[in-house]
């Protein structure tokens, strides 16, 4: 996941807060903020961007529900993500959310063994809680699933897996080009995050691109909506715990 901006409520020409009657009248705004990508899977939105409600609005009987309408309990999510995800009660002790977390840090990309589809998956040396926390976050969103249905809707395991081999590819050739007296780390980092921008799954360029911290600042300026907060330039942009005052889960 690419860990997020909270983001001030936008403003109106003369500086006030904008209000709406409708939740979806935030999609433009939100994507003004965080791109044209699903929060939850990074897979970049061509059409039917959903405005989700981070805690559900209408959640099962006892449980609080998020308000309809506020700028701060929204995001944008794809259909799969939003559909299964849907009315969970949803805390940040339970799970982690992009704009709570650096959400970098629990979570990466792999290939299934047969190389038929790519998965999120845990990173490894993981707390006993932050696994817990980690897999229930993934089960939320079903990041672990291949859609076999005939009449196939989720696509999120492809789309990670051809992203896995477009990153490869571009970290291929960045390589070659280091080899050549024009080279230029930021202007082809630059490059590089116009190539991450219409690919998505963010992660995926970071971890291939780690120590690359030309590239690596590319990408977090490139990407509109990510949060500058959980990286630090002094060591190479490195991901840093968001919330280094929480003893029992720093990320």
């Amino acid at each position: 996941m690419r860990p997020l901006d909270k983001g001030a409520n936008p403003v109106d020409v003369n500086g006030n807060p904008i209000t709406v009657n409708n939740y979806d009248y935030w999609r433009e705004e939100l994507i003004n903020r965080i791109g044209y990508y699903c929060a939850y899977c990074n897979m970049p939105l061509s059409h039917s961007l959903q405005v989700e409600h981070v805690v559900p609005k209408n959640p099962p009987v006892g449980y609080t529900a998020g308000d309809a309408l506020a700028w701060d309990n929204m995001l944008l999510a794809c259909g799969p993500c939003n559909n299964a995800k849907s009315n969970t009660p949803v805390n940040f002790v339970t799970y982690y959310f992009p704009e709570e977390h650096n959400t970098l840090l629990p979570f990466m990309i792999r290939p299934n063994p047969a190389n038929t589809a790519a998965f999120v998956v845990p990173v490894r040396h993981l707390t006993a809680n932050q696994l817990i926390k980690a897999q229930a976050t993934i089960a939320l969103t079903k990041l672990n699933v291949v859609d076999r249905r005939s009449k196939v809707v989720d696509i999120r395991w492809k789309r990670r897996k051809d992203a896995i081999k477009a990153v490869l590819g571009v970290y291929e050739m960045y390589n070659e080009l280091k080899t050549t007296a024009t080279f230029n780390a930021s202007r082809y980092g630059a490059h590089i995050a116009e190539i991450a921008k219409n690919t998505g799954f963010f992660s995926l360029w970071f971890e291939c691109f780690y120590n690359e911290p030309d590239v690596i600042e590319q990408l977090i300026l490139g990407l509109p909506g990510t949060a500058a907060v959980c990286f630090d330039p002094a060591s190479g942009f490195v991901p840093i715990n968001r919330n280094s005052t929480n003893a029992t889960d720093p990320f």
